[in-house]
C-alpha cells in the first residue's frame, strides 16, 4: 500500500514540476525585438499576456511604445 501512495506522491510531484516550469519559466512573459527610432536600433520588449510594447531609453528605462494618435497600427500612405 505504500508503495502505491509513493509512486502516487512521486508522479504528483513531478506534475507539479512540469506545470510549473510551463507556466513560469516557458514561455517568458517578455518577447524581445528591436526598433528604429531617428535613425537608431532601440531594443524593444513586447509582453506575450497583454500585447502592450515598451522601449528600452538609456537614461529613463523602459518606456511605453505609444500607438499611432488615430489608433491605427498602419502607417498612413504617403501622397502620390
Amino acid at each position: 500500500m505504500t508503495a502505491v501512495v509513493s509512486r502516487v506522491l512521486r508522479a504528483l510531484l513531478l506534475f507539479v514540476i512540469a506545470a510549473s516550469f510551463l507556466l513560469f519559466v516557458w514561455p517568458t512573459r517578455w518577447r524581445h525585438d528591436h526598433m528604429t527610432v531617428d535613425g537608431n536600433i532601440v531594443p524593444v520588449r513586447i509582453d506575450r499576456i497583454t500585447g502592450d510594447a515598451d522601449m528600452l531609453v538609456p537614461d529613463e528605462g523602459w518606456i511605453p511604445v505609444e500607438a499611432p494618435p488615430d489608433g491605427s497600427a498602419e502607417p498612413e500612405p504617403r501622397p502620390s
